[in-house]
């Protein structure tokens, strides 16, 4: 059976957002007077969808430690949310008005205002950077007490995942068949537990598969009656070897054998009445209601008396009812009056004569 195969390509996308935050510091050595320990902040940027500024500290942040050293902090100013984020502080370099990075992230930092506490300097503030001011009043950054601060936002966002392809592919499974590989089993007898004997041929055959096709084997072999486990071997009476071998053939694969198709007509008939018995005999419904159907098929004028005596002998209904039904339409009552089955018909089952009249009289009316 063809087994279908799901297949989907997908790509991730990354999704940044860049901005750049510039602030002027004018005025340089008038703020180290008034906000020594505190911070002026800049105006804000969105990057992102989110608030951003800086925060500058003139003359440390009010700790010991930072006493001498100017400042830089990056701030996100939205509320409830944490954000990862790549930056860069730079300082503009006022001789020739180029930046040069002096703080560089290659990591995403994650900057949180759920939680303050996860933040270095609390509320949105995740990091920052501190120049030695000596060293800050003696370099090119510093010109006519102004100073220039730089930052470059990115904004990480969770990546897009993007489906570009997906198909669809039915994969054919191996072709097995069932019945012929069960056939095979019978032919090659591997395995098999269990030997018959019919008129001194010895068949050998596997209980488990008997079992499941058969009420009969079932009972046979795992019943209260079952033979004991060490006697295996089970002699057939009243059946020629033939026809066992073609019941064992059809409880095996569900079908007739390419033998039963060679046999003539008159010999395959004869032949498929004696299956029909085998199949009644073993409880095999599914090889009973085949043989009936084919004897419904061959039924002839020289024959079909006979055919009636054995349906009526053997409950087939079905193969009765024909029949009768060939025997009240047919047009040579005269042959089929004169036919030797119909003098044994008369004899062995004179019941099956009531349908017969019955049948004729309702033609009659019709």
């Amino acid at each position: 059976m063809p087994m279908p195969t799901t297949r989907v390509e997908s790509r991730c996308v990354p999704r940044t957002a860049q901005g750049t935050l510039s602030f002027e510091v004018t005025g340089y050595r008038q703020l180290l007077k008034g906000f020594a320990g505190s911070f002026i902040s800049s105006s804000s940027i969105l990057v992102g969808g989110y608030s951003w500024c800086l925060r500058y500290y003139p003359d440390g942040d009010g700790r010991e430690e930072c006493k001498g050293f100017a400042g830089l902090y990056l701030e996100l100013l939205t509320k409830n949310v944490v954000v990862k984020a790549l930056f860069d502080f730079r300082l503009v370099d006022l001789t020739t008005g180029a930046p040069s990075v002096i703080q560089q992230l290659e990591v995403p930092l994650s900057f949180n205002t759920v939680d303050a506490s996860r933040n270095q300097q609390g509320g949105g503030v995740a990091t920052n950077k501190y120049l030695k001011r000596s060293e800050l009043e003696a370099s090119v950054y510093l010109r006519d007490d102004r100073l220039v601060i730089e930052c470059e936002i990115t904004v990480v966002n969770e990546p897009l995942v993007v489906e570009t392809m997906k198909t669809t592919t039915v994969v054919e499974a191996p072709h097995r068949n069932l019945s012929r590989d069960f056939a095979n089993l019978l032919e090659s007898k591997e395995g098999a537990d269990v030997t018959f004997e019919v008129q001194g041929e010895v068949i050998p055959a596997h209980t488990v598969v008997l079992a499941a096709r058969s009420p009969v084997f079932k009972a046979q072999f795992y019943g209260p009656l079952r033979e004991e486990r060490g006697e295996r071997h089970i002699t057939v009476q009243d059946m020629q070897p033939a026809v066992f071998k073609e019941l064992l053939y059809f409880i095996y694969a569900d079908s007739m054998s390419p033998c039963i198709h060679g046999l003539g007509g008159d010999e395959k008939k004869e032949f498929t009445k004696h299956l029909l018995v085998a199949g009644d005999r073993y409880d095999v419904q599914g090889l009973r209601s085949v043989c009936e159907t084919k004897l419904c098929e061959s039924l002839d004028v020289s024959t079909v008396a006979t055919m009636l005596a054995f349906a009526d002998q053997n409950n087939c209904e079905k193969l009765k009812g024909a029949c009768v039904e060939f025997m009240t339409t047919s047009c040579k009552l005269e042959d089929l009056v004169a036919s030797n089955g119909y003098e044994d018909l008369k004899s062995s089952s004179p019941a099956v004569f009531v349908d017969l009249y019955e049948k004729a009289a309702r033609a009659r009316k019709i």
